[in-house]
């Protein structure tokens, strides 16, 4: 997957647990922050588990613990769409 699929991705996955927020969301980049996301701890896992579901992977928690950006969540989705 290129990095825009992944993009659009997240933002599909965003959309989908935080609806009503579309516009906020089409602002995020590869370098944005998770906490810049503004979702709270269970929309957060829903988001992940929305993401593994689509790339049919499950991502490791050690992995995760480290995601501080959403480039890094981008690489999990990398990782997990081989």
């Amino acid at each position: 997957m290129t990095d825009a699929e992944i993009l659009s991705l997240i933002q599909e996955a965003l959309n989908d647990v935080a609806p009503g927020r579309e516009a906020d969301f089409a602002k995020v980049r590869l370098d944005s922050s998770i906490e810049e996301l503004g979702l709270d701890s269970i929309a957060t896992m829903e988001m992940v588990g929305y993401l593994e579901e689509k790339v049919d992977t499950t991502f490791p928690d050690e992995e995760l613990a480290k995601v501080a950006k959403v480039s890094d969540l981008s690489k999990l989705i990398q990782h997990g769409s081989l």
